[in-house]
């Protein structure tokens, strides 16, 4: 599990951004905590404060670490922040897997040029390797082992380069960083169709991958908790399979052409929700957009079910922002290139019976 982030001199985080997810002591909803760490967050923030930056910032890992899905876009302008000096990014992640820390940190010139990268398990230095000096290349035995290293750029990572060339060892800190990277998912929950990056690879239309499942049925039902009532049928088209709506007037019409956006984004969450169970860690960028309350808070209790995934949600509406869904150690406010809990944005005690919108909206909380 991520137990903290850092990151700097990255788009809109000129300065040192630090995302702590390490729970605090309350009695309820301790489902969504998981061996001491948030399991499920949710992050508020206005336009422009850097929720989706932060998401992005969080899978910067995936394009050296990982062959998943990439969306190049998010990191082809200005990655490195405009109002700085410095010539690189840097970022921190600190894992936990059952009672072993990992700390895997890195510097970059852009998304695809290291500088360096760092890796210390359980407080002990695994790898301290610079790409531009020679004298500071540290890679402990443990993971080298035999292998001879000779990396001709600093376009592939010193961790992946190992990973790929060793025996894997299912307790190796390597092994342990990549397989948990390589199950992060992060997408949008706009109308931007089937755009995602991590976990996968390829992007097949979402009504061919429904139809290859073989959930239609499944997907009629799910569509019924929202008050949406549609008899579904598979009509071949030249592209694959194509989802109809059958009206039982003998008239049927494509589900693309009768589907809202928001209907559309249930559509897009109800297809990847079938890979949850694999996703280590999943972020949903504005993930109540064009939804009904009750529908996003649906989605809110259906990820609290979710043990294996650690989730993060981005959102402006802060009618989730309450102990029904959540608690105080959970919420996140970003805001002025710093992101806290809302037990750390007050220096009142907040209680299971509190309002927490009530106080935000009041000014209970300041970043």
């Amino acid at each position: 599990m991520l137990v903290k982030f850092k990151c700097k001199n990255f788009k809109g985080f000129k300065d040192l951004l630090t995302f702590d997810l390490k729970s605090r002591e309350y009695n309820f909803n301790e489902e969504i905590i998981k061996n001491g760490v948030i399991n499920k967050a949710i992050i508020y923030g206005k336009n422009g404060s850097g929720k989706s930056n932060l998401g992005i910032a969080l899978f910067d890992i995936i394009h050296h670490l990982t062959d998943k899905q990439r969306l190049p876009q998010n990191y082809m302008f200005n990655y490195l922040n405009l109002s700085s000096k410095e010539s690189f990014a840097e970022f921190e992640y600190e894992f936990k897997f059952g009672k072993d820390y990992l700390v895997y940190s890195y510097r970059k010139q852009n998304v695809d040029l290291l500088i360096s990268e760092k890796l210390t398990f359980n407080n002990k230095l695994i790898i301290d390797y610079d790409f531009f000096d020679n004298e500071k290349r540290f890679i402990d035995t443990s993971v080298k082992k035999d292998l001879n290293i000779n990396l001709i750029d600093n376009k592939l990572s010193i961790i992946k380069y190992i990973y790929r060339n060793t025996p894997e060892e299912i307790n190796s800190p390597i092994t342990k960083l990549v397989k948990f990277v390589e199950g992060m998912l992060w997408y949008r929950s706009l109308s931007d169709g089937n755009n995602y990056a991590g976990f996968l690879n390829g992007s097949a239309s979402l009504d061919e991958a429904l139809y290859l499942n073989g959930k239609i049925h499944e997907f009629e039902n799910f569509l019924k908790t929202v008050d949406l009532e549609y008899k579904l049928k598979f009509l071949s088209s030249p592209n694959g399979h194509q989802l109809f709506v059958d009206f039982g007037s003998g008239k049927i019409a494509p589900f693309s052409t009768i589907a809202s956006i928001g209907t559309n984004t249930l559509y897009l969450f109800f297809y990847r929700k079938q890979f949850f169970d694999k996703v280590t860690f999943l972020f949903i960028d504005e993930f109540d957009a064009f939804l009904h309350y009750e529908a996003a808070e649906n989605i809110i209790k259906f990820l609290n079910e979710q043990y294996n995934c650690q989730s993060l949600l981005t959102t402006h509406n802060t009618y989730f922002m309450k102990n029904e869904l959540t608690r105080p150690d959970s919420c996140f406010i970003i805001s002025n290139n710093q992101i806290k809990s809302l037990v750390n944005c007050t220096n009142k005690e907040i209680r299971e019976a509190h309002n927490l919108e009530k106080m935000y909206i009041n000014g209970a909380f300041h970043g």
